[in-house]
This record gives C-alpha cells, structure tokens and sequence, in this order.
C-alpha cells in the first residue's frame, strides 16, 4: 500500500517540463471550459489539475489505496464522476497511457472528488486532501488564482480571513519554475497544504487573521517600507512573516521581533549575537514598541511582549500570559 506523500518542493523534473507539461496542458482545457463554464467547482477544478499532472508524472503508480483519515463530508454529490472524467481524460491521451492501471480505477459512478481525496497519492501530503474537501464543503474560505499573488496580497486576503490558491494555466507557465524551485505542480500542493495548516484549527485560524491586520498595519509604518527597499534579508523574511508563515500568534509575534532586530543588527555589520550600540538599540525598541501599540494589549501582556528575546523573558508565566491575550484579541 502506498504511504501518503510526504512534500517536495519540486515534483516535477525537467524532461517533464520540457516534453510533458504541452500534454497537461492539452488534457486540462476541457476540464478548464467546465470550470469556466460553471460546470466544475474551485475544488473541482483544483483535485483535477493535480489528478492530471500526478497521473502523468507517475502513471503507474500515481494512486495509492484508500487512507482512513477522516476528511470533511460533502453535502451532495460534486458535479463530476470518476467515469466522466476519465471519459473525458481518454479523448486526449495518447495510446500508450490510456490503458493504464491506475486510471482503469476511475471506471466506476463514484462522486470524484470523494473518491480521489480518499486515497494516497505518491509525494502529495495528506492535508492537500484534506484542504479539497474542506474548501468543497465550505468550511475553508479558499480562493482561487491563475497567477501568484503578491506578499502584501497574500496577507490581505488574511485579513479577510481567506488564503489563496494559484493554479496556473498557462503552457509557458507550466513549463517553467514558478518561484523558489516549485513547479505548477508543487506550487498547487503548497498552497494546499498552507490552507489546512492555516484553517484546521478553528482558534489558531482566528488568531492568525487578527496577527494579519495588525501586521498590514506595521506593513504601512514609513520606516518598515523603507527597510524592505534596503534590506534584501529584512524583505525576503518579513514576506515570509506576511505570506508563508502558520503558526500561534506569540511564535508570529516573536518571529516578527527576531526579524525587525535582525535588520538591525545587519545594519550595524554585527553578529546576532553582538549587543547594538546604544542609539540603535533605542531606535530598534521604539520601532517593535510601536508596532505593538497596533496590538491595543493589555498592560501585563505589552510589557511581556516588550521581554521576548531577552533573558528578560518570564519563560512559562510569560508565555501563557501573552498567548492568552492574543487569542482573546480577535
């Protein structure tokens, strides 16, 4: 039995971008036209881009059996069969793949998305299933891209208490790296996977929209915009912090301190080590004070805030004192 994936940034190498990828994007455009139409929905259109590129990566193999991790229930059949879309799949495929094993499996009545995100697949984590399933029913705000949105979007969307999925679908798009090493394919996964990490947990998920409002805030202050036109380390880790990052508000809150020192420190040429000369020290400490005015806490958990990093830092006692006001500001 096939163990559910583990992910890889990259899963698709380059022969398949040069010589597969025209395929994909071949067997995709009636899929596409039903979505556009329609006819498919978000999720739909998402668990069959990664069908088709998984199938065609690995067409032997590409499905596993049947997992036993539970997964969001749909309230009614979708719109697409397992035996409409590989009727539909076949028209485009050339001789050699049409008889694969792994696709005869989708000769049955089954509901496809049920039927798809209830089985392994090879290099695809779990959670890619599990954010399907639960965008399908409702219960995860997703919203659907064909192109990558930018930081400063991304936390946005946060805001609203949404996260993005960028399906892109274009041929040169898919036949080439989308940023950092991830291919289309890879690109898809990863939002995926961001999603569930971001709304799995109902209370960690309201915590992390109000740490985005606030941190749109900061985003504006005039000295944190210049720091991102000068520092490429600052941008490239407060972008992360904006976009990429799930976790508890007070790791966000402590990542967020780390950053605003690190440009510090790299400014001054020093060591993290190292202690900042007095006036850069002052000037760092306003700088993170007043971004956690933003945060209105009360007097107890602001001064806890303002001992994060430092051997100053109560351990437990601070830590649960901040984590409970910043679950409570939502």
């Amino acid at each position: 039995m096939l163990r559910v994936g583990r992910f890889r940034h990259r899963l698709l190498e380059d022969e398949f971008l040069k010589n597969t990828s025209p395929l994909a994007h071949k067997c995709l455009q009636v899929f596409m036209r039903l979505w556009q139409s329609k006819s498919l929905s978000d999720a739909e259109i998402a668990a069959i881009y990664i069908l088709v590129f998984s199938f065609l990566r690995r067409p032997k193999d590409f499905l596993g059996g049947p997992h036993n991790k539970p997964l969001a229930h749909l309230p009614a059949h979708s719109r697409m069969s397992c035996q409409s879309f590989y009727e539909l799949l076949q028209k485009d495929l050339p001789e050699d793949l049409r008889q694969a094993k792994s696709l005869l499996r989708f000769q049955r009545p089954d509901d496809l998305l049920t039927y798809f995100c209830s089985h392994s697949w090879r290099s695809i984590p779990l959670s890619v299933a599990q954010s399907l399933m639960a965008w399908e029913s409702g219960l995860y705000p997703l919203r659907l891209l064909s192109y990558v949105p930018t930081p400063k979007e991304v936390l946005s969307m946060q805001t609203e208490g949404q996260r993005c999925v960028s399906m892109l679908q274009d041929l040169t798009e898919m036949q080439e790296f989308v940023e950092e090493g991830r291919d289309v394919l890879g690109f898809i996964v990863h939002d995926l996977i961001h999603a569930d990490h971001f709304f799995a947990d109902p209370a960690k998920a309201r915590a992390q929209i109000e740490f985005s409002r606030h941190l749109l805030v900061v985003f504006g202050f005039r000295e944190i915009q210049t720091m991102l036109q000068t520092d490429p380390v600052f941008k490239k880790e407060f972008e992360y912090l904006m976009s990429d990052m799930n976790s508890f508000p007070l790791h966000l809150l402590k990542t967020f301190k780390a950053v605003l020192l690190g440009y510090f420190k790299r400014r001054e040429g020093l060591a993290m080590t190292a202690a900042l000369p007095e006036a850069s020290e002052a000037e760092f400490q306003r700088l993170f004070e007043s971004s956690l005015k933003t945060w209105k806490l009360p007097d107890e958990a602001h001064h806890a805030a303002l001992r994060l990093n430092t051997p100053l830092f109560q351990g437990l006692d601070d830590s649960l004192l901040l984590h409970s006001a910043l679950l409570q500001y939502q």
